[in-house]
Parts: structure tokens; sequence; C-alpha cells
């Protein structure tokens, strides 16, 4: 996941603080892909053992 939010007219602490942000954003977005891609792979893998169909 990539964020841009450019920090502007701020001091070293400042930018690494929207640095930090942009990082934090980035990885709760991507740990919510994550959360639910295993949900689909653990109902794939249900509904191919006990006999349905997978759409």
């Amino acid at each position: 996941m990539c964020l841009k939010l450019v920090p502007k007219s701020y001091g070293l602490t400042g930018a690494v603080g929207v640095f930090a942000l942009n990082v934090v954003i980035g990885a709760l977005a991507g740990g919510v892909f994550l959360l639910m891609r295993v949900v689909r792979i653990v109902v794939d893998t249900v509904r191919i053992i006990s006999g349905k169909e997978v759409i």
C-alpha cells in the first residue's frame, strides 16, 4: 500500500510523523486485505471438503 501524504511546511519531526502515518495507514489497509483473503481461503476450503461447488 502506498499513501502519498507529502509533508509541507514541517520540520524534520513533522516529516517523520507524516511518514509514520503513511506506514500505519498502509499497514492497516494491508492487514484488512490479508484478513479478507484468509477468510475467503478458509471458506473455499470448507466448501471443497463439504462437496459444495466453489463459485
